[in-house]
């Protein structure tokens, strides 16, 4: 059967209606995701117990239970205990504790990769900590964590699509309720995809530049 253009050009708003949804999850969860997995991992390296075994039982959880698990038992567990969300906060709330635990190894790696003798020079410097980490460390950090960040980002963008199973209108959530009208699975899921490719692509494209930018800017 040919490719029903009549589908496509109906179902492209109410497409991109849900890619409204996705974008906007993703700009606030996956950035406050990436801050608490910064801070886990430095809790991480830290000579606190309490914080290196908080830090690393964090990740443990994120790295072993399915995205789909963990958005399940937030949607349905949290109001067994008195936190009742919406699918929007559910869906903020999730992607931001998914982010974390990724990002904390991500940023771990990147702090091993600084030579330990940065720090001590800095140290013996007389530096404060916080102008140590802003004017010696992080310069150091960006070559090392943008491409794995990039690639954190494209993935968690994607992995926004099973929070259609708590009814949150996004991209994935509004093809299936499209398809169980039309039954025009091809040409539904075909826009969808291309939809997720094009912004993958942007992202990816973005991290590239970003990457070109912090090349000039701290020389090897």
């Amino acid at each position: 059967m040919p490719v029903d253009l009549d589908v496509i050009r109906e179902s492209f708003p109410i497409l991109l209606s849900g890619l409204k949804i996705t974008a906007f999850v993703s700009i606030i969860g996956i950035p406050v995701g990436i801050f608490i997995g910064g801070l886990l991992a430095y809790a991480a390296e830290s000579r606190s117990h309490v914080a290196k075994a908080s830090a690393k039982a964090y990740v443990e959880l994120v790295r072993n239970i399915p995205f789909l698990i963990i958005v399940y038992l937030s949607y349905f567990g949290l109001p067994k205990v008195g936190i009742v969300l919406s699918d929007f906060h559910v869906g903020l709330a999730t992607v931001a504790f998914y982010t974390g635990g990724y990002f904390c190894e991500v940023m771990r790696a990147a702090l091993h990769s600084v030579p330990k003798g940065q720090t001590q020079a800095s140290v013996s410097l007389g530096m404060r900590p916080l102008t140590m980490q802003w004017h010696i460390i992080i310069p150091q950090l960006l070559s090392f964590l943008l491409p794995p960040t990039t690639s954190l980002v494209i993935m968690m963008f994607k992995e926004t699509s099973i929070l259609s199973v708590v009814a949150l209108k996004e991209l994935t959530y509004q093809s299936n309720l499209l398809t169980s009208t039309t039954f025009a699975y091809v040409e539904v899921f075909g826009m969808a995809a291309l939809l997720y490719w094009l912004c993958g692509l942007v992202l990816d494209m973005t991290g590239n530049h970003l990457e070109r930018r912090v090349a000039k800017w701290n020389p090897k």
